[in-house]
């Protein structure tokens, strides 16, 4: 199952043995192809997504 989460800071998404993120015009790529632990990489980016909106600025 692939995953998406997108906001007005940048978005992350998953795909089989890969988490991407986005921001602005600089893209990250991690080849994870454990399912288990790619899901757990992607919450913790979705999370820190969620806080720089939110917030201004990392909250870890």
């Amino acid at each position: 199952m692939n995953y998406h989460y997108k906001n007005s800071i940048g978005e992350v998404r998953t795909a089989t043995g890969f988490v991407l993120l986005r921001l602005d015009s600089a893209v990250k790529f991690w080849k994870i192809n454990d399912d288990v632990r790619r899901l757990q990489i992607y919450q913790m980016v979705a999370l820190d997504l969620m806080d720089l909106e939110e917030y201004g600025g990392l909250l870890i």
